[in-house]
């Protein structure tokens, strides 16, 4: 445990003066280490410092270790300036996910939540694309604080209160303005349906490597934070549950059907992202092992493909400067071991097997079952529409007489075929060994 948070420091300490392949080798190297050397034979393993792991917490730290090498490929794409600083700011951020990640105490896991919105909004402020980059940036950073505050005053009380204040501690509270006040900070940033709106415009204003962080880990914040706080309100949530299971599942309706309409890929892969965490809250909510492993999985799955579908857009638009769905067409002609990667990424993003969301859209569906059978036509309406806008976004860029801006075309590089094989690889390969979440 102390290993990895020193390298990590100490990884932070000198990005400025590190070369950026030796960054990407390091950052592996740690994913390495993490896989060989912890086992879990208990709850929590490793316990030093109020740090520690379990189950959920151990697979997020994979999955942010996987993504920030994949962050530092995309990176390797962009003629930015101030590219060391950039560097920095990435280590920092994986700095603060991991500390967010190990921490045991409440008071520590808010703190380095808030810390780690900070890079994600210098990300957006300093390497946007357009100058409404600062109004997202602001807005983001604003809506994630402010409805995180009630949540801080929370814990600093029950600090007071209790004299300590853990995972795991064995409370079961039973007012319902507190619990509400818990929940509604990880709603926002997962974000459950009317707390979504500073998704699509921190993600269009974005670059590309903000869009991956942010789709790839910083959403899965919401939903672990809300796997650390359910369990203290289990009367409340099993009482409550209908208001926010309805809400996300119509919500996930009516965004999967909007992204039927959108023309802009950034945007519609953002609502998708809106679509799919509205699956895990109807999960987490349900309060049933089919349900958290479920939405685990779901955040584990969602995490690489829709990192992958933002990279590869990325990818686009560094070659078309546009992302409207109008202007690339045809491009199977031009650019068909992009367009194979793109089909692997739409399919995984509509849950055909084998992939990982396959299971995890089984396992909700369970237990949304078990909790009403009610749930199952708009859950159906929801994967139905959503395959749809995928189907769609396909088509548009795939087929189609092609426009004048293929002209000067090259039809993709090794590297980025390395981070496209990099994100769906994992997602392939977790299906055969599904025991490692168990």
């Amino acid at each position: 445990m102390l290993g990895i948070l020193m390298m990590t420091f100490f990884m932070t300490l000198i990005s400025l003066k590190m070369n950026i392949y030796i960054l990407i080798y390091l950052i592996f190297f740690m994913f390495i280490y993490m896989i060989l050397k912890f086992h879990f034979y208990s709850f929590f393993t490793f316990i030093s410092l109020n740090l520690g792991l379990d189950k959920y917490s151990y697979c997020l730290l994979l999955l942010s270790f996987w993504l920030f090498v994949l962050m530092l490929l995309a990176s390797l794409n962009l003629k930015l300036l101030y590219f060391d600083m950039l560097s920095l700011i990435i280590s920092i951020m994986l700095f603060f996910l991991v500390f967010c990640f190990m921490s045991l105490t409440f008071f520590m896991f808010y703190f380095y939540f808030e810390c780690s919105v900070l890079p994600v909004f210098i990300l957006i402020y300093g390497w946007g694309y357009q100058p409404e980059r600062v109004f997202s940036s602001l807005y983001f950073f604003f809506y994630t604080l402010v409805s995180s505050l009630p949540l801080l005053l929370l814990i600093l009380w029950m600090e007071n209160l209790y004299g300590y204040f853990y995972f795991g501690c064995l409370l079961n509270l039973v007012n319902v303005y507190i619990y509400l006040f818990f929940i509604v900070s990880f709603l926002v940033k997962l974000p459950m349906f009317f707390f979504h709106l500073w998704l699509p415009s921190a993600h269009v204003e974005a670059p590309t490597m903000g869009s991956m962080v942010l789709a790839g880990v910083m959403l899965k914040l919401g939903g672990y934070g809300l796997i650390r706080v359910l369990y203290l309100f289990t009367d409340l949530v099993i009482y409550y549950s209908y208001f926010f299971i309805s809400i996300s599942l119509l919500g996930s309706v009516y965004v999967s059907l909007f992204c039927v309409f959108q023309t802009d890929f950034k945007v519609l892969i953002a609502y998708s992202s809106v679509s799919h965490m509205s699956l895990v809250i109807c999960g987490l909510m349900t309060l049933t092992s089919y349900g958290y492993f479920g939405s685990l999985y779901l955040m584990l799955s969602h995490g690489l493909v829709s990192s992958g579908l933002f990279y590869l857009i990325g990818c686009l638009f560094d070659r078309f400067g546009s992302r409207s769905m109008f202007l690339m067409k045809g491009l199977i002609n031009f650019m068909p071991s992009y367009m194979m990667f793109f089909f692997f990424l739409i399919v995984s993003n509509m849950s055909c097997p084998p992939s990982l969301n396959l299971i995890s859209e089984i396992f909700i569906c369970f237990s949304l079952l078990l909790w009403s059978k009610l749930t199952l036509f708009f859950f159906f309406f929801s994967l139905f529409f959503s395959a749809c806008a995928m189907v769609n976004f396909f088509s548009f860029i795939c087929h189609g007489g092609f426009s004048n801006l293929l002209i000067c075309m090259d039809s993709g590089l090794l590297r980025e075929f390395l981070g496209f094989f990099m994100h769906l690889f994992p997602l392939y390969m977790f299906i055969l060994n599904l025991n490692f979440f168990v």
